[in-house]
This record gives C-alpha cells, structure tokens and sequence, in this order.
C-alpha cells in the first residue's frame, strides 16, 4: 500500500500539470489492480494482472509469470490401478496439511498405506493419535493402526509453539462425524517395527514432520532399514530462508524449518543412515499456493477421502486473508508418488544440532552425497494431479 501513497504524494507535489495527472492517474490503476486481486482470490478467480517490485522500480506483468498460479500444458495421465501398491508408513506431526496429504496416499490407487504415526511437532502424540484414529474410523480405514511417538525430541526442548499444539489437540475446531470404529492408538516405534517387519515387500516412509520415530526405530534396530524401500521428507531449506523466525518472531532463528529444527539430532541421525532419502524443502513446497479455485476440483461427492481434504483445505484457506495458502505436506506428498513431477538433484547435506541461532539448519558439505532433493515442482502438473485424484 506504501506504493500507492508514494505515488499519490509524488503526483500532487509534481509542478508539471501533465505530469501531474499521469502520476496520479497510475496511482489509481495500481490501487484498482491491488483490491481487484485480493477480491477475486477470496472467490478463487486468480487476476491476470501482477504487480512486482517496489517504487520506483515497479513493472506489471501477466500473473501467468508467477509460479502455479494458472495451469499451462496438458496434464499428465492420472495413475491407474497397480497391481502390486507400494506399501507407505504415513509418519505426521498432527498438521492440517499432513491430514490432506494422508487423503492423497489413500486416494492414490498405486500406494497402500500400512500405517499412521504420529510425531510430536505440531502435536501431543497421544492426544493427536486418538483424533487420527477416528479420522481414519470414519473413513471407514479402521484397518490402518495408528501409532503415538514419544513427546519430546531425542535432544533438547526445541517444539513447535504451544498455541498451536492447543490447536492440533483440537483438531483445529474440524469436526469428524464421529461414526466409525476407532482403533486403539500404540506406540510408534513398535508399530513401524512391526510392519517393516512383517512387510513382504520394502515400505515407503513418508515423513511430513519431525524424523524422531525413525531415528528411535533405526536406534532400536538398524538392520531394519533394509526393509525401507526410500524415505520423503517434507523438510528443511536449502537455498531459502528457513520459516521459524518468520512464523514466529519469539525465535531467533531465520536459517531452519520447523520439521528439521524441532529435533535436529533426529534429523542428523536419518541423513547419515544411508537410507535412500528423498527430501522436499521449503524451496519447492514455498512455489505452489492453493486457492479456492483449485479446492473446488475435490469434489464434496465424492470420496470420502476428497471430502475430508476439503474440510481442512477450506479450514486453512479460511485463515488466510489473502485466498490462497501453502499446502506443503501436500506438494511433497505428489512429489514421492511421481518422480516426473520434481527433478531432483543429488546433494550432500548435514544437519547442524547445535544449539543457538543456526540450529536446525541443513548445511551443504564436503562429503558424499546423501539426499535427494525437489528443488523445481511442475507446480501446474501437481495441481492437476490432485485434481485428478482427489476429483475421483
């Protein structure tokens, strides 16, 4: 808004009545386009018009330039049924974006989720547990058990802040229609054993919070992550700004995000296994934001999967006055299940665990690579991919 008002201030101090009434003129172009936008957003309709920069180095351009916001190219063929589904430990931090992404895995017909654990980021485990079980009970996926981690991290007391656990121990005021069977949630280091296991095939873990139950598991066990087919993580940024400082202020730290920074040790612990590791950072998941417009295509008669995503789809759009939000769990959900939608480069990364301003930060090094890393989403691609399934 300071653009506007500089604008307007320069076009009356101006001597020069041409001059004058160009200024003021573009002033008031600027200010139709900058609530144009906003209001057709709120009703999912993106502006075709853009503003960049600042004043007096500003330039309008097509929004069509802007990452994600308007689909562009022939989407790629939706998944068919398989045969042999890959089998997936869904490991969460009790978010409204794991939620939405658990709903892809379930809907996608090439994924079979074994199980639902539950980390202690965003969530009290047993707290938020309980809520998934049912969750999963009124979907009618009563087969998939739920398990709980532990509520601290291996080292420290790094955790997210407590308002928003409040907030996931209420399951964020979404109500669940409470008309399933819910099973009895159990501790998630013995429930990932115990499907590793007894898995006749290597299991996918996706891990859209904190790596704690891993790390516990791969302590308990090492052996066992030769039944671990790959791991995605949603997680950490390595050319951007990290998300903690920004979220929350009270924390002074600029360089981490919240997944790696709530346990870093846990983090550091998964990235010098071995395990083929893939791993989705704010750098990818920060270039696509969802609207309105793209939650409408999860249709409400549908699955009852779809239906579930919306409701806290629309939940968080709710909250954000802008009409469009991240949903990062999400993007890096559709990233594992097609690797065609991210190219991914090799890199060597290490976790700095130790305490202060920096903690938590993902540090490029002079080792072997170890990670996997989707810098590029085809965020239109993405988009369409849910769409597609979540359309179903």
């Amino acid at each position: 808004m300071h653009l506007f008002i500089q604008i307007f201030i320069k076009g009356f101090t101006l001597k020069n009545k041409f001059l004058k009434i160009t200024f003021i003129f573009f002033g008031v172009v600027l200010l139709l386009l900058f609530i144009r936008g906003p209001i057709l957003q709120s009703f999912g309709v993106e502006p075709l018009i853009c503003i960049r920069g600042e004043f007096p180095d500003i330039r309008i351009e097509s929004c069509k330039n802007q990452s994600g916001l308007l689909p562009d190219g022939t989407p790629y063929p939706q998944p068919t049924n398989s045969n042999n589904p890959i089998p997936v430990i869904f490991d969460d931090d009790g978010s409204p974006d794991g939620i939405i992404a658990l709903t892809y895995f379930l809907q996608n017909p090439n994924y079979d989720v074994k199980a639902v654990t539950i980390s202690q980021g965003e969530a009290h485990p047993q707290v938020f547990a309980k809520h998934m079980a049912q969750l999963l009970g009124d979907l009618g996926r009563a087969d998939i058990p739920v398990g709980y981690g532990r509520n601290t991290p291996l080292n420290g007391e790094n955790a997210f802040p407590e308002s928003w656990r409040e907030g996931s121990d209420q399951l964020f005021g979404v109500p669940l229609d409470n008309n399933g069977i819910a099973t009895t949630p159990r501790p998630a280091t013995e429930l990932i054993l115990e499907i590793l296991a007894n898995s006749s095939q290597p299991v996918m873990m996706f891990i859209s919070g904190p790596q704690t139950n891993l790390a516990e598991v791969l302590r308990i066990n090492p052996e066992i992550q030769n039944k671990i087919l790959c791991v995605y993580v949603m997680g950490g940024s390595v050319y951007v700004p990290g998300n903690i400082n920004h979220d929350w202020p009270e924390i002074n730290n600029t360089v981490a995000e919240w997944n790696i920074w709530v346990d870093p040790v846990a983090a550091s612990e998964v990235f010098s296994s071995g395990l083929d590791l893939h791993l989705v950072p704010l750098d990818a998941t920060n270039k696509i934001t969802w609207t309105m417009k793209d939650i409408k295509k999860w249709k409400v008669d549908g699955h009852p999967e779809a239906i579930m995503a919306r409701k806290f789809a629309e939940m968080v759009l709710g909250m954000n006055p802008q009409g469009k939000t991240y949903i990062w769990d999400l993007v890096a959900a559709v990233v594992a299940t097609d690797p065609n939608l991210c190219k991914e480069i090799e890199l060597a990364l290490d976790v700095n665990v130790d305490p202060g301003s920096n903690q938590g930060q993902l540090i490029l090094v002079n080792k072997p690579v170890n990670v996997w890393v989707c810098l590029e989403p085809d965020s239109n691609q993405i988009r369409a991919r849910v769409a597609g399934i979540m359309g179903q």
